[in-house]
């Protein structure tokens, strides 16, 4: 029999979900997807010689007894885990008593870009942990296969895992090569298939996540995914259309696609999107990219390809403050494109940002206005946080108005000190926001006249109530 290895997303001791956001005490299904890092890990465990094996923990409500319990069935002789920033430590110790009872057997974690940042906290765990076989930096580049293979006994440069036998801890030189496309294993899809993974904006299922390019050039002060790689690296344009074929034959019927910005280069989206298009595929899917890159004819060429929805960073209705957040867009603009996406056809998704320090409460109103002006599907409202490793943090302690708090990553409350509003008003303000723009009897008419089932009825009673 094949020898197998073990991706988890481990049981959680809170509320939190590492997908990025708050789940309820007795809600498993807070909007849960699978993560990205593992789907394209179980490309380098299948290319490897193992069969991957996967157990998202936190959806099926494991403890880690239970967990045990069911890995030792699969006669795991590996394991690959997700881990929180917040809270590595503990999860490492309860992840040592999980791979001991397992008979000790190999770990592998995937480090998040906080930790990635953070040089002496992570060479630090790699001391304190001496029994752990790696931490995953990155997985665009990873080395996993040939670790996998050959054991922990050398190390494959570039140094994208750390190890207790590694000199040196570094981020890979990540270069443009757009005529470079870079390879990678295809993915197994098929054991990430569970009908009770959704997105916010679903309509159908199963759905599972893709992902084209890697890293973000752009230094918007409030982001810290674009911490990773300051440059775009792309994936082999055939290979991701083959991959998509594949997702559309195991019966699959939405696709994420988690690159931080998608079709930024215009030549290489332009030929992924025509030779996906040429597939006809039954599979649908939405994305993430920016106002200034969705022009008429990508958005077009989107559609044609199977694309149903997008979301746009909107941030604030204010230009001034967008332009301080390295953010500069013109209103004018972002208008004309949630206009052309209404014309398309296409659902939109606008990310706001309530109640950056120096906002009143009349500038938030403002904001959600200009929300609800755009006319957009939907709207995910967040409250400002100063998350760590941002630029955005840097200036917060310089100008004195960080509070010494952890972030809220579920984004209803805030870390700042408001120069006009009190973290009263700031939450208050947040669900009339939801209220105003998903508890008006037109928007209650509209969402109901596009309902085709009641998973989209509930969900959008949860998007209303703020719990997604």
């Amino acid at each position: 029999m094949m020898r197998s290895y073990l991706l988890l997303d481990p049981p959680s001791a809170s509320d939190f979900c590492r997908r990025g956001s708050l789940r309820e005490k007795d809600d498993a299904q807070n909007a849960p997807f699978p993560n990205i890092d593992l789907i394209l890990l179980s490309g380098a465990v299948r290319e490897a010689g193992f069969r991957p094996v996967y157990i998202d923990a936190q959806l099926d409500r494991l403890t880690w007894s239970q967990l045990t319990d069911r890995a030792g069935l699969e006669g795991v002789s590996g394991v690959v885990s997700l881990v929180s920033s917040g809270r590595i430590e503990d999860e490492l110790a309860a992840l040592k008593k999980f791979c001991h009872t397992l008979g000790d057997v190999p770990c592998y974690v995937v480090g998040t870009v906080i930790l990635l940042r953070d040089k002496m906290r992570l060479q630090r765990l790699v001391k304190d942990n001496p029994w752990l076989s790696g931490i995953i930096l990155n997985t665009a580049e990873h080395n996993l296969t040939e670790l996998l293979r050959d054991g922990v006994d050398r190390i494959v440069e570039p140094f994208n895992i750390a190890t207790q036998r590694s000199t040196q801890l570094m981020v890979p030189d990540v270069k443009v090569r757009y005529g470079d496309a870079h390879k990678m294993p295809q993915p197994d899809h098929a054991i990430f298939k569970d009908r009770r993974y959704c997105f916010p904006q679903s309509k159908r299922g199963p759905v599972t996540c893709v992902q084209f390019s890697f890293g973000c050039p752009f230094t918007c002060e409030f982001c810290i995914d674009n911490q990773l790689y300051q440059k775009m690296l792309y994936r082999d344009v055939d290979d991701v259309v083959e991959e998509l074929v594949e997702v559309d034959r195991l019966g699959f019927r939405e696709v994420y696609f988690k690159d931080l910005t998608f079709a930024l280069h215009k030549a290489t989206a332009i030929e992924f999107l025509t030779k996906l298009a040429a597939k006809r595929l039954k599979l649908k899917w939405l994305c993430t990219t920016r106002i200034d890159v969705a022009t008429r004819e990508m958005l077009t060429l989107m559609k044609k390809a199977g694309c149903y929805g997008i979301e746009f960073g909107v941030e604030h209705s204010k230009e001034s403050t967008r332009r301080r957040i390295d953010k500069r867009i013109k209103n004018d603009r972002i208008h004309e494109v949630f206009k052309d996406c209404r014309r398309l056809r296409i659902n939109t998704t606008a990310f706001i940002m309530l109640a950056f320090e120096d906002d009143t409460e009349e500038d938030v109103r403002d904001t959600i206005r200009f929300a609800r002006a755009l006319r957009p599907n939907y709207v995910s409202f967040n409250v400002v946080n100063v998350l760590p490793g941002t630029a955005y943090e840097d200036r917060a302690r310089r100008e004195g108005f960080l509070r010494e708090s952890s972030s809220d990553y579920g984004f209803a409350a805030s870390n700042i000190k408001h120069r006009f509003l009190t973290p009263e008003q700031v939450e208050n303000l947040r669900r009339e926001a939801l209220r105003s723009f998903y508890f008006t009897p037109s928007m209650i008419l509209a969402k109901l006249l596009e309902v085709r089932s009641f998973f989209e009825l509930r969900k959008l009673i949860r998007l209303g109530l703020g719990t997604i």
